[in-house]
């Protein structure tokens, strides 16, 4: 099946598509994030401890992860814009219905049905950038992307923080859900001039699986365990340590974001003059630093700073990754994306639930301590893996540009 290529007349239309997609992806990295700095009070609220709590982190991931699994080939099929604006109106259904329930067990069956929605947004954008959108200029516009999800955590975090200072944590969700319901329709109207992709399925997931994209796929597993499942905790650290209450708990949480939307604004500078593998190395050594940091941190103002590593780091390191798997397996770009989704999800919902185990077994300084050494050994891994892809698409490049030589001398004689 040929790649979906919109026919836009003009570039502004083309970007204006990008927007709306940024929109959305916005507004589920808002959903995503906005439970970190409320675990807390849904702890206290709820009467269970912080590790419970954070069930409702889990309950969003794993779902997440697991239906990317679905949304790969319904995007390769039928257009990834089409069936990212359906995903998007159910998520705002089911973020408008969290909260409603008085029991810990409602929230997490709603968390879940609202993660299993969100799970096309960021992945399908991401294969329509790859589909659209050259090499070169690639892993620039993913970082715009990032800068997006970046900018939600940032805000997520301190007005989830704020909110939750002056009012019930619940009140949250209905608000979230009727700005989801403008995007959507936002979204709506962009997709309609977007063509449907029709025919066979591009690929298979057992060709993928085969493909250059597999060690990609291991790396993103163990990156979403130590980033995205450690994370959450800092919350309870900054509760526990220092007493923090939730505004200031968000507004700690929220240096992460704004540093990972300031690093992504650089990333088209960066690029000219760094390679993919010092990024690999740089963005997973903050992180590493970061959460050793955090877990001697005298003050928050040192929990301010990891949380500085930590959103610049992954911007470095996970748009690298990020764009060598829109490369992996082009011919099924969609499924190659929904596998890379799912293992990140996946390894940050079991990272949760193993950093709460740990958390509640050996405290928050050893916990971290191990994140740190655990994301040193990442980093030495995913060097080595991004090097190996960059000289594989080198050779590959090579070789189609002798195959292309090879054919034009053949037909100029």
């Amino acid at each position: 099946m040929a790649l979906e290529r919109p026919p836009f007349p003009h570039l502004r239309e083309q970007r204006s598509l990008l927007l709306a997609l940024g929109a959305a992806t916005f507004v589920v990295g808002l959903d995503a994030r906005i439970v970190a700095p409320l675990l807390p009070s849904i702890a206290d609220e709820l009467g269970c401890s912080i590790a419970v709590a954070s069930y409702t982190v889990s309950f969003y991931l794993l779902p997440y992860g697991l239906c990317q699994l679905a949304y790969g080939p319904l995007a390769d099929r039928f257009g990834k814009v089409r069936v990212a604006t359906c995903a998007m109106a159910a998520f705002s259904v089911g973020t408008a219905a969290c909260g409603a329930f008085g029991g810990l067990a409602g929230l997490l069956t709603l968390r879940a049905l609202t993660g299993a929605a969100a799970a096309a947004l960021i992945p399908l954008t991401i294969a329509y950038i790859g589909d659209t959108v050259p090499y070169s200029r690639r892993q620039a516009t993913l970082g715009m992307l990032m800068a997006s999800t970046g900018a939600a955590q940032s805000l997520s975090t301190s007005a989830g923080g704020l909110m939750a200072e002056v009012m019930s944590w619940r009140s949250i969700f209905p608000s979230l859900g009727g700005l989801s319901a403008l995007v959507t329709l936002w979204l709506w109207h962009r997709a309609r001039r977007v063509p449907v992709a029709r025919g066979g399925s591009a690929g298979s997931y057992r060709e993928a699986l085969r493909s250059s994209l597999r060690p990609l796929l291991w790396l993103v597993l163990l990156e979403g365990a130590l980033f995205m499942g450690c994370f959450p905790f800092l919350s309870g650290l900054l509760d526990a340590r220092f007493h923090a209450g939730p505004l200031s708990i968000g507004l700690t949480l929220a240096i992460a974001g704004l540093a990972q939307v300031g690093v992504a604004k650089a990333l088209p500078l960066v690029l000219r003059r760094t390679t993919e593998q010092r990024l690999v190395l740089a963005g997973g050594t903050f992180m590493a630093a970061a959460y050793v940091l955090a877990a001697s941190a005298p003050s928050m103002a040192w929990v301010a700073l990891s949380a500085a590593l930590l959103g610049a780091g992954f911007s470095l390191c996970h748009s690298t990754i990020q764009a060598r798997a829109t490369e992996a397996f082009p011919s099924g770009r969609g499924r190659a994306l929904s596998l890379f989704a799912f293992s990140l999800f996946v390894g940050g919902a079991a990272g949760t639930f193993v950093m709460g185990w740990l958390v509640e077994g050996f405290g928050y300084t050893r916990s971290f301590i191990a994140a740190g050494i655990s994301f040193a050994v990442f980093t030495l891994l995913a060097s080595r893996t991004i090097a190996d892809q960059s000289r594989r698409a080198q050779l590959l490049a090579l070789d189609e540009a002798r195959v292309e030589a090879e054919l034009g001398g053949a037909t100029s004689l």
